[in-house]
């Protein structure tokens, strides 16, 4: 059974039960994203990464990519577009991977037939409460609104450059016909490319966005600090076609100096926003330091700073960058030679237990995405855009190919969730694999035995569970580049394309799931 009709048989039943909950509560998550294009990357071509961090409900770990088929369907009178393309996204089983009003599966990073990738974050500097907080008006339709993880499914299933990622958010601002809503109901942070190698984020709150074009590199200042200015674009011209470029990356603030019609900051920064010894968030003197003065979440916090070191390393951006690779000695400490930016988990060496919710890498992430782009002189129009995807916590998970052109997913990837889980349990003491909360049932203990994953005294990769998952993932990387030069020569049909991405990503995942469980590498070719 593939992905997609397994979560077809999810009932109606179900989808209620996922709205009345989804009604109730806000549901717990953070993630963290970075991504780069044009002269910072090795080839040219756009990069996307996510870590997706959840905890609310129960069976939201159980992570899984399914296919999207187009069917044409319209959410309202101000659907200009309706849903034309295929996608592949990643989701959840249960309603975290519900839409809670229209019950739709929705995608919480992905990438379509055209060649648009998207990855989101939590924006908790955009929700209702924080503007309530701090004394402005609501901006969502609470009751009736587009929701973040279907606004995604929209964006996927409807368009192929970043121009029209803008415009659909333009047109739902006043809810755009969805739902007989008056706004959306958003407090999120997407970054989306295309296959032009355009890639923008856009802040999103319940009836206005900004747009923040990727067109260059965010280095620290003299103090070490990440104070270069994020200006909105939505109003401005954009680049060409091809000229974007550079680096870029959230966690869970906006970081766009507009304000609202209301006075409503998108970004305020006139302080230095650290976590004191007590790990609660506190501001002080009168220097801005790149952090939006009122984010309340001191992992936020530490993420923005330990996501941005790793993004302004001296070396070109790929997806190996994000996912693991070899580089130059310029890292940190310099004696080692491996990033890993998904699975950071601080200084390696490190004996014993190490605390990690304060981390890229979280005893709460549920899985980790990394999207390939194209770039204009691609061959087929965008259909070789490749998802990365980890179905599980990315430390002690492997990372698989998966092309949304494909039409379909490995039937090995509809469970992989539970092998990750399986190899989870070698890290953390825990023995309820639901999760109830931030520190109950699977996410009970907030440290991870580094010996089981990296062995004793070794670094990422080096030992342990990382020492077969990387092994595993440096032959894929070789597979997969090997194939990616002969299929960038062009040639092939459609309907070719579809049938060697479909035998070729099937190979994939079934020698790489069947190593990954045995803890053995491969060596021949698929």
């Amino acid at each position: 059974m593939t992905a997609r009709r397994a979560l077809a048989t999810l009932t109606a039943a179900t989808a209620l039960t996922a709205a009345a909950v989804c009604a109730a509560t806000t549901p717990s998550q953070a993630s963290s994203s970075g991504y780069a294009t044009g002269p910072s990357t090795v080839d040219g071509r756009p990069v996307l990464w996510k870590n997706r961090d959840h905890w609310s409900t129960p069976d939201g770990w159980k992570v899984l990519p399914y296919a999207y088929p187009a069917d044409g369907a319209s959410f309202g009178s101000g659907d200009r577009y309706t849903a034309r393309f295929d996608y592949t996204g990643i989701t959840a089983l249960g309603s975290s991977g519900l839409d809670a009003i229209t019950g739709e599966q929705i995608p919480w990073a992905g990438s379509n037939v055209r060649g648009l990738g998207l990855v989101q974050v939590s924006g908790h500097t955009l929700t209702s409460a924080f503007a309530t907080d701090h004394g402005f008006p609501v901006s969502q339709d609470l009751a009736n609104g587009m929701t973040g993880g279907y606004l995604n499914h929209v964006l996927l299933s409807r368009a192929e450059h970043v121009d029209e990622v803008e415009q659909i958010l333009r047109d739902t601002n006043d809810g755009g016909g969805f739902n007989a809503s008056t706004a959306r109901n958003t407090s999120t942070i997407i970054t989306v490319s295309d296959r032009w190698g355009n890639v923008a984020t856009f802040e999103i709150d319940g009836d206005s966005f900004t747009r923040d074009n990727v067109t260059e590199e965010h280095h620290p200042d003299a103090n070490g600090d990440y104070t270069s200015p994020h200006d909105d674009d939505k109003d401005r011209p954009n680049p060409a076609d091809g000229a974007y470029g550079g680096f870029d990356w959230r966690t869970n603030f906006g970081k766009v100096d507009w304000t609202k019609p209301t006075g409503f900051p998108f970004f305020l920064d006139e302080q230095v926003t650290t976590v004191d010894a007590n790990g609660d968030v506190v501001n002080s003197g009168s220097t801005p330091d790149g952090i939006h003065d009122w984010e309340y979440s001191s992992s936020a916090v530490y993420r923005h700073t330990r996501v941005g070191i790793r993004m302004d390393d001296p070396h070109d951006k790929s997806y190996r960058y994000f996912i693991q690779q070899q580089v130059p000695s310029h890292g940190i400490p310099t004696e080692h030679t491996v990033e890993s930016l998904s699975r950071c988990i601080g200084d390696l060496p490190y004996s014993g237990e190490k605390p990690t919710g304060f981390h890229v890498n979280r005893f709460v992430s549920t899985f980790g995405f990394v999207g390939v782009g194209s770039k204009p002189g691609d061959p087929y129009d965008g259909k070789l855009a490749t998802i990365w995807v980890a179905l599980g916590e990315p430390a002690v998970s492997v990372f698989v190919p998966v092309f949304p052109y494909a039409g379909t997913v490995p039937d090995e990837l509809a469970d992989m969730y539970l092998a990750s889980n399986d190899k989870r349990h070698l890290v953390y003491d825990y023995t309820d694999d639901d999760a109830c909360g931030y520190s109950c049932g699977r996410n009970i203990d907030h440290s991870i035995d580094v010996d089981a994953l990296v062995g004793p005294g070794g670094y990422y990769g080096e030992g342990g569970i990382q020492e077969y998952t990387f092994g595993i993932e440096d032959w894929a990387f070789d597979q997969y580049e090997a194939f990616m030069a002969d299929l960038r020569t062009g040639g092939r049909t459609d309907a070719e394309l579809r049938a060697d991405l479909i035998a070729w990503q099937e190979s994939m995942a079934a020698t790489i799931k069947a190593h990954y469980v045995a803890g053995t590498i491969p060596t021949d070719t698929p």
